[in-house]
């Protein structure tokens, strides 16, 4: 069995990742947030918003880029800096 700091480990579930996002950005979905609490009046948070944010884009890029395929994970690392 492949140990965890072992190239071959499989992602740790649940393991969670860091991004850098514009501050406004940030300061927008958190906007969202209390948007949706003080209107459904109950607990949401700015991680169950990021997650579904993540899930109905991977499901635009599904459809649009991948033939409607499940988009599996990926481990490779991205280039780094902008474009």
């Amino acid at each position: 069995m492949p140990r965890s700091g072992d190239p071959a480990a499989p992602p740790e579930v649940g393991k969670l990742s860091k991004l850098n996002v514009p501050t406004e950005l940030h300061q927008r979905a958190r906007a969202a947030v209390r948007i949706v609490r003080r209107v459904t009046g109950r607990r949401y948070t700015i991680a169950q918003f990021v997650t579904e944010a993540f899930v109905a884009q991977l499901a635009v890029i599904a459809r649009d880029y991948n033939g409607g395929r499940e988009i599996y994970p990926d481990t490779e690392p991205l280039e780094r800096g902008r474009r």
